[in-house]
């Protein structure tokens, strides 16, 4: 199996991967699994996405390569227009300035109202939009990616020097285009890449000194005066206090003046340039120590990274996603590891976390989409980004490429294709529909226009073609459905949204594929007015239940329509609250303000102070009484926090219950805000909320022992969803299993029967016990082996004459006549979480079995693994392997049911055992196991009685 020989070659390269990092010996963590496949964006840029899992985790990895001495190429940065702009998402940076892929860049400062400015120097298109004169003056901290007017990539820390000169005096510029940070009684040059105005007097600074210049002459000077309109072709000097003193004896209007910005490198050679951090490739090497480190060796985040190659022509952009069940991060010095391993001879890091993005066009489209997954559900406003761009303008039809969104399809039910276009240098040309030749080769179907219906079942390819250019793509019909699946079997739909149904079918051996709308047979029941095509409309409030059918096959979905409310539940305008606190621990404030305020004329002002560092402390905002009344309905809760500064303290709200109980529920992980921002917490987790009977700040780290955060427009969501009766809903198609049968067993040196009981549970009652003692005496007369599919067996069992595999806390093979019995070790809640060296086993397992039939035991199902998408690799990984050598593959394992399901092939068998909903003393008959037979490659099973004929004898 090639792709089993892969992953351990995978596994060699990286088990010995290992960095010296201070003198530590750091290891990567081993790569269990890996997938990748890449795309040419333009001509010169290529985009790789790479699904690795490892010990630690899954690593969701994007790679652009591109070519920076192909002419066809310009890498730049992306910023907007004046650092006083609201910040903007990588996606929007993108689409404005017409990139063809981007990621962020520089770590930035936010603002008040929504904007920011990059850390550190910026240049863009050959300009410098800003930079400060303190940066990198004391040591060598943040670097830079910059790329001259030669097209050559540098990294260095950047230094500069920013110099305001008259006739008779030199002054040390702090910043230009950045606000100051020491309040202004610095030197601070403005232009129109700031924004259209000067600051201007203020409360906060009412000494301000602003000198306008215009065209190398000061034009005035404005003491405490409100905004002006920074010059067309000049600046602005801002200052106050002794540094303002000493500008007012220097300039005068009409005065010449001189600002000047000398840096290493000269800005004035450079196409663009960006700031990260660290460097963390530096000639070939990872740094013993790196200059900024940004976590712990232990902390793993989501990550912007950026490299070169050794001859300086390839820039590598990467972003690795984390905080996600399906992207653990990257610690700084796996960052480093990583950028060697792509090929990086000069790397660095760019700012990460929530900022992480990458967006590229797809083949054949102009639309930019969204590559990775950001840590935070959505993509976070940044300050500048760096772009990729093709300079060549769209040419004639070169490349055709053919897609679909299901390559399975039933037969007699249709797909549709999509065909797109490129030139030869990878750019979108439109294809005219009517030039299209469709063809079909391998199975017989029907084509109308780009929709492909098939009349015979096997597999097939899809050919189009436009003059003498050709696609194809290789499909598999599907005979008919024997079984239909929905999105769900209930939808809560709020009222005026819509919701598209979809529907899967699945053959007799669980292969299955999407059916279009228009190929299913629809009906509605109860109170849904306003349903077609698969296309349900909220037009009415009420329930019913909408069946799809295909054929003499039918599936079911409860459907409730309703109208949620929003009710406020205190608006912080009148004083209803008092701060409590633990005088011991913390001390504080509770107030109403009109310091920063979302809606109404105040806002609740809760200061805090935690005294006592070793314990996390709390600081509360209490209602009077029991506190605020809720609807017994209410869902959420939800109110805007204004944060003052970012820091790791947590909120919450503790809310009363109809039993009185009091329950916490996290409104905020942790304050990594400034600024308003609405936060939303669920209470679905409890069945009636009467109260809310306080909001608390609990402080997680010593060093941020103080704060102030201001409350605002807290509200409950109250729901109330009509609810239709599950009994007049009929039930889906039932898939019967063709090898849950009766079978004459017919000895043989391939034939053989064994039994499967689920025992989860730790003890056991005495008619249990006896039931399982009966149960050994059958299998030690009658079967050649048992299987138990819990973590637990009587101790009947453990002595019992006949081999018997338990699935505990190990994973080993137990190989039976022409059959292996492969037992998994999930008691963690997955291979990798259990021991990843699992993986690497089954592989190698896998590869070398020589019977005709497996049979892989597991306490739960793979649906039950706490990473899902581990789960899912299993299905696949044994889907395959049926796939490509045609054996009989089983899986069998502890559930609440008895039941039988297919996938691709593959059968996943879930025994209940005395887990079964009815069984009690009073009906042990419910209690089943599974009898499996076994002769040659022909399976079967059936559920029995622990009290049936054989037993019970």
């Amino acid at each position: 199996m090639t792709y089993l020989k892969k992953v351990l070659l995978i596994f060699l390269a990286t088990f010995f991967a290992v960095t010296i990092i201070s003198g530590t010996a750091v290891a990567q963590p081993k790569t269990l699994y890996e997938t990748s496949s890449h795309h040419t964006i333009t001509d010169g840029a290529t985009l790789e996405h790479i699904s690795r899992f490892t010990a630690d985790g899954w690593l969701n990895i994007n790679v652009l390569r591109i070519d920076t001495t192909n002419p066809n190429i310009k890498i730049d940065t992306l910023a907007n227009s004046q650092t006083t702009d609201l910040l903007s998402t990588v996606l929007t940076l993108a689409e404005e300035n017409g990139a063809v892929a981007a990621v962020n860049a520089s770590f930035f400062n936010p603002m008040d109202g929504g904007t920011g400015y990059p850390d550190g120097p910026i240049v863009r298109a050959g300009d410098l939009l800003a930079t400060s004169g303190w940066y990198n003056q004391n040591n060598d901290e943040m670097a830079s990616l910059s790329l001259d007017n030669a097209g050559q990539i540098l990294f260095n820390y950047w230094k500069n020097a920013l110099t305001l000169t008259s006739n008779n005096a030199s002054f040390a510029v702090a910043q230009y285009n950045q606000p100051s940070r020491q309040q202004y009684n610095d030197i601070t040059m403005l232009d129109n890449k700031w924004g259209s105005a000067t600051l201007g007097t203020s409360e906060k600074y009412p000494d301000l000194v602003e000198i306008l210049v215009s065209q190398g002459r000061v034009i005035e000077i404005r003491q405490a005066l409100p905004a002006a309109t920074i010059p067309a072709k000049g600046y602005v000097v801002i200052s106050r206090g002794e540094q303002a003193v000493e500008l007012l004896e220097s300039f005068k209007v009409g005065d010449p003046a001189k600002f000047t910005v000398t840096s290493n490198p000269d800005w004035s050679e450079l196409q663009m340039s960006a700031t990260g951090s660290s460097m963390l490739v530096k000639d070939g090497q990872i740094p013993e120590t790196f200059s900024l480190s940004t976590d712990s060796l232990n902390n793993k985040n989501p990550r912007t990274l950026v490299g070169s190659s050794a001859e300086g022509k390839q820039l590598i952009l990467v972003t690795v996603d984390g905080r996600q069940d399906n992207s653990v991060g990257l610690t700084q010095t796996e960052s480093a590891q990583l950028m060697q391993e792509l090929g990086a001879y000069n790397a660095l890091n760019f700012d990460g976390g929530g900022s992480t993005t990458m967006v590229s066009r797809k083949t054949g489209t102009a639309t930019l989409d969204i590559v990775n997954i950001p840590s935070e559900g959505s993509l976070r406003p940044v300050a500048s980004g760096i772009g990729v761009f093709s300079q060549v303008a769209s040419g004639s039809l070169a490349k055709l490429i053919l897609e679909t969104e299901d390559s399975n399809v039933f037969v007699h039910t249709s797909r549709k294709y999509t065909l797109r276009g490129v030139d030869r240098f990878a750019n979108p040309v439109e294809v005219n529909p009517e030039k299209i030749k469709w063809s079909v080769s391998g199975i017989e179907g029907r084509f109308r226009d780009n929709q492909f219906q098939p009349t015979s079942a096997g597999k097939g390819k899809i050919t189009a073609k436009v003059g003498k250019l050709t696609a194809e793509l290789d499909i598999l019909s599907l005979n008919s459905p024997v079984k239909l699946g929905l999105n769900s079997d209930k939808l809560d739909l709020p009222l005026g949204q819509s919701q598209t149904l979809q529907v899967t079918g699945y053959d007799q051996q669980g292969f299955k594929a999407k059916i279009q709308p228009e190929d299913v047979q629809w009906a509605v029941s109860g109170e849904i007015e306003d349903f077609k095509e698969g296309i349900l409309k909220a037009t009415t409030v009420g329930a019913g239940y909408i069946e799809a059918g295909v054929g003499n096959v039918n599936a079911y979905i409860a459907v409730s329509i309703y109208e949620d409310s929003t009710d406020t539940i205190y608006s912080f305008e009148d004083d209803q609250a008092s701060f409590q606190a633990n005088p011991q621990i913390a001390q504080g404030a509770f107030q109403l303000s009109t310091d920063q305020v979302k809606g109404g004329n105040t806002s609740g002002q809760l200061a805090y102070d935690f005294l006592d560092n070793q314990s996390s402390g709390e600081a509360s905002l209490v209602f009077p009484g029991t506190g605020l009344s809720l609807d017994s309905d209410t869902s959420h809760l939800a109110v805007w926090i204004y944060n003052t500064h970012e820091n790791p303290n947590r909120v919450f709200a503790e809310v009363l219950d109809d039993t009185g109980e009091k329950n916490q529920f996290e409104i905020a992980a942790k304050l990594d805000w400034i600024g308003w921002k609405s936060m939303e917490v669920s209470l679905e987790r409890i069945k009636t909320p009467t109260n809310l009977v306080r909001l608390y700040v609990q402080n997680t780290d010593p060093a941020e022992s103080w704060g102030k955060l201001y409350f605002d427009e807290l509200t409950a969501k109250v729901v109330n969803h009509p609810v239709i009766d599950q009994s007049e809903i009929p039930q889906d198609t039932i898939l019967q299993d063709d090898a849950n049968r009766t079978t004459d067993f017919i000895s043989g040196p391939e034939s053989f029967k064994f039994s499967v009981f689920a025992s989860r549970q730790e003890s056991y009652n005495t008619i249990e016990e006896q039931l399982l003692n009966k149960m050994s005496g059958y299998i030690s007369e009658n079967l050649d082996l048992a299987v138990y599919t819990g973590s637990q067996a009587a101790s009947s069992v453990r002595n019992m004459a006949k081999p018997a595999l338990i699935t505990e806390t190990e994973h080993k093979i137990y190989n039976y006549k022409n059959s292996s019995f492969i037992q998994l070790d999930i008691s963690k809640g997955g291979l990798r979480r259990s021991d990843p060296e699992q993986w690497l086993w089954l592989f190698e397992e896998l590869d070398n079995m020589t019977g005709s039939n497996a049979f892989v035991v597991m306490s739960d199902a793979p649906a039950t693994f706490i990473n899902a998408k581990e789960g899912d690799l299993l299905k696949d990984t044994l889907a395959e392997y049926r796939e490509k050598t045609g054996k009989n593959v089983w899986v069998l394992f502890q559930g609440d049911v008895n039941q039988s399901e297919l996938d691709r092939g593959v059968r996943y068998i879930s025994c209940a055992g005395f887990s079964i909903s009815d069984f009690s003393p009073e009906k042990p008959t419910a209690a089943k196991y599974l009898e499996v037979t076994v002769m040659g490659n022909d399976i079967t099973y059936e559920f029995k009685d622990l009290l049936g004929e054989g037993i019970s004898q």
